[in-house]
């Protein structure tokens, strides 16, 4: 059996899918996105700043299940170790909380 394209020729790019799913996490969590709101970015480092965080709790703060890694020594009852996508990577280790997230110390770079 042979697979091919009915429409167009086959592209190795990103999955719109997960474009999308990222333009619906962003307007269920930025109330800055929604129609007729009171919460409008202001400037521009308000707007990036309500991104970054939004980006940090998708990826480093709340664990997907279909990242979930088989493991040993677990509290009983589990059998899979929650896993965020930053973990899922290499970029972190634990889960991180939000209070490691506000206080973990960092540089500011401004704009100019």
């Amino acid at each position: 059996m042979e697979v091919r394209p009915v429409l167009e020729e086959a592209v190795d790019g990103p999955d719109p899918a997960h474009e999308e799913r990222w333009n619906g996490v962003l307007r269920d969590r930025l109330n800055a996105l929604s129609c007729k709101t009171h919460a409008f970015a202001k400037t521009v480092e308000t707007w990036d700043a309500r991104v970054i965080l939004c980006w940090f709790e998708h990826n480093g703060l709340r664990p997907h299940r279909a990242l979930r890694k088989a493991g040993e020594g677990l509290p009983e009852g589990r059998r899979d170790r929650p896993r965020t996508p930053a973990m899922a990577i290499g970029w972190t280790d634990p889960i991180w909380t939000w209070e490691e997230f506000l206080t973990f110390p960092h540089h500011q770079y401004l704009r100019g």
